[in-house]
């Protein structure tokens, strides 16, 4: 499981201290932008306050524009212009021209009230003579929405209609004849310029809708006159017309991050006109946007400041670390040697001071442990060279009083040529032993003085015995003198000595991984558990003092001696079937390995007196 405190503890002290700084960093850079939120909400507020201030305001002047046009067509109907236009039924198209010079109504209304762009009276009327504010209502006309929704409904109003590329918002009023029949519609239409004028002092932007939020006016360039704002009945409950700030279902806040509303529905007739103040997200004007990016830059300088001067303290004081530990990790792998210095006055060069201490006490100790073991090294020096001719020397007598009887008993026995043989061959094999010395010989020559034991053997028992070498190993091998004849006298004297007849030795050597084996076995008697303990025992303690298998004990402790404890001897064996001696070498040997093995202890020896010196 993942224990923080565990982790931390762990980690480098270099990486604490910074840990820590930050540890202390990140609460004040909460807290910063905790404040710079409450800053910009504060400021968003105020925003809203404002733009609410400003929707009020152009509420009153669009609610005075609609209301001045409604009141101009109620003048148009009360003037009697439209009613007289709809009962004369004028015969001649001049009539027409006539009627129209004398009313002058239309043209001063236009004249006189810059709220309005146009005012048109479209008659259903197929002799209907037009011209430029009457005209006769064609078929185009006839299927226009408006048009439509106006002879269904008779009712007045508010429309927005296309004209001219663009979008008008026009009041629609019915026209009726005498006998109430729908007969055509009176079109006001509202002035875009006289929107510019009210809401050119603004410095936000403005947009003017009706009804389902279909756009009549607007200063944005990607919310143009015609566009469909997303409704909702829940921004505009019945019976207010508070100014509110949009939270959602509006696409202007797709763009914009304040949008204020501020409705009305004028005279009551379902007409919903809705005044749009929109400002950009969060930033409102320069002087808020140059606080905060003031506020936001002091914490990421601050912030910056910090880190700096902690990643600088913490690798100061991690480098006076770093550099105690590593005089320690030298002292502890031996270097007693503290060559730089330290400086400073804090708690890091008191323990250097103490270390110095230790560390020149440890020389000193070690500096005795060094002569005591030069004094150690020469002792067993000289044992070991005086226990290696012992050990060399102890063959030769064992062996030659068993040939000599070998050669009474043949001689005794047979009076021929085959004794002379025999006694070459033991005139051969005691040179071989006469010349043996300290350094390795080959393997070739070694299996040469074992095969001459092995006829000599042969001569002796005759028929009784029989044996084989086996060797896929190079002659020119290098071996530790008198290492496999000394296995096969021990297989002939305790192995197969007392056999009758068919008795058998092998000798086989061969590569085994990265070593070499060479086993000795033979089909004789075999051992008991009891006595093949006790030569384990001897092989184990390397007794070369007195006893049987001393020939088996002294090979033992001479390959360990200059190989190495993992090589040596092994035994198997099987009461009345047999005994397999197996020995384990290095497969390549230094052929000096026995010169130069006092060399080595001198050189230890020479070592620890250099470093005795040294110190």
């Amino acid at each position: 499981m993942f224990n923080p405190i565990s982790k931390l503890l762990n980690t480098k002290f270099r990486n604490k201290l910074i840990f820590m700084c930050i540890a202390a960093i990140v609460p004040i850079t909460i807290a910063g932008i905790f404040l710079l939120y409450n800053l910009i909400d504060l400021m968003r507020t105020n925003a809203g306050n404002e733009a609410i201030f400003e929707a009020d305001g152009l509420k009153t002047r669009l609610k005075d524009t609609i209301t001045t046009i409604s009141n101009i067509s109620d003048s148009l109907y009360e003037s009697g212009v439209i009613e007289n236009i709809i009962s004369s039924a004028p015969t001649q198209e001049n009539e027409y021209y006539e009627m129209y010079i004398k009313d002058k109504s239309v043209s001063d209304y236009l004249t006189s009230y810059p709220q309005i762009e146009g005012i048109k009276l479209y008659i259903d009327n197929d002799s209907f003579v037009s011209n430029e504010n009457f005209m006769r209502a064609d078929d185009e006309i006839k299927r226009s929405y408006w048009y439509v929704e106006a002879k269904n409904t008779n009712a007045r109003k508010w429309q927005v209609i296309p004209q001219d590329d663009s979008f008008r918002l026009a009041l629609v009023c019915p026209i009726n004849d005498p006998d109430g029949s729908f007969c055509g519609t009176l079109l006001l239409t509202a002035n875009p310029e006289w929107f510019d004028e009210i809401t050119k002092e603004r410095s936000s932007n403005v947009v003017f809708a009706v009804s389902q939020g279909l756009v009549f006016y607007s200063t944005i360039s990607t919310c143009k006159a015609g566009t469909v704002l997303n409704y909702s009945e829940n921004y505009y409950p019945a019976g207010t017309s508070d100014s509110k700030i949009l939270e959602s279902g509006n696409n202007l806040l797709e763009r914009y991050g304040l949008a204020i509303v501020s409705y009305f529905d004028h005279e009551n007739s379902g007409n919903l006109f809705q005044v749009y103040i929109v400002k950009p997200n969060l930033i409102f004007n320069d002087k808020t946007q140059s606080a905060i990016f003031s506020y936001i830059t002091n914490i990421v300088l601050c912030v910056i400041l910090s880190v700096l001067l902690t990643i600088l303290f913490s690798s100061m004081f991690s480098r006076r670390i770093q550099f105690l530990k590593n005089q320690m990790h030298s002292a502890a792998s031996g270097d007693l040697e503290l060559d730089e210095e330290l400086k400073g006055t804090d708690e890091i060069y008191d323990l250097y001071v103490d270390l110095k201490k230790m560390v020149d006490s440890m020389q000193e100790l070690i500096n005795d442990a060094y002569k005591a073991k030069i004094r150690s090294e020469n002792f067993k020096l000289n044992q070991i060279e005086a226990e290696f001719k012992t050990l060399a020397s102890q063959i030769n007598p064992h062996f030659l009083y068993n040939t000599l009887e070998t050669i009474r008993m043949k001689a005794y026995c047979n009076d021929d040529k085959e004794t002379a043989d025999l006694v070459k061959k033991l005139g051969k094999f005691m040179r071989r032993c006469l010349e043996v010395k300290d350094g390795m010989v080959t393997l070739g020559s070694e299996l040469e003085f074992t095969k001459s034991y092995l006829e000599l053997q042969s001569a002796r028992f005759g028929d009784r015995i029989s044996y084989s070498i086996y060797c896929e190993v190079s002659r020119d091998y290098k071996i530790l003198p008198l290492i496999i004849q000394p296995l096969v006298e021990n297989a002939f004297a305790h192995g197969i000595e007392s056999a009758k007849s068919n008795g058998r030795i092998d000798v086989n050597i061969r590569y085994k991984g990265e070593v070499i084996e060479i086993v000795v076995s033979d089909n004789g008697q075999g051992i008991t558990p009891e006595r093949l303990e006790e030569i384990l025992e001897r092989l184990k303690e390397n007794d070369t003092s007195s006893g049987k298998s001393i020939g088996l004990t002294n090979v033992n402790k001479r390959i360990k001696m200059y190989h190495g404890d993992k090589y040596g001897l092994s035994i198997s064996t099987a009461v009345g079937k047999g005994t397999a001696i197996t020995v384990t070498l290095p497969r390549t040997v230094d052929e000096n390995v026995m010169k130069r093995l006092p060399e080595k202890y001198r050189e230890i020896s020479e070592s620890i007196s250099a470093k005795t010196n040294k110190s």
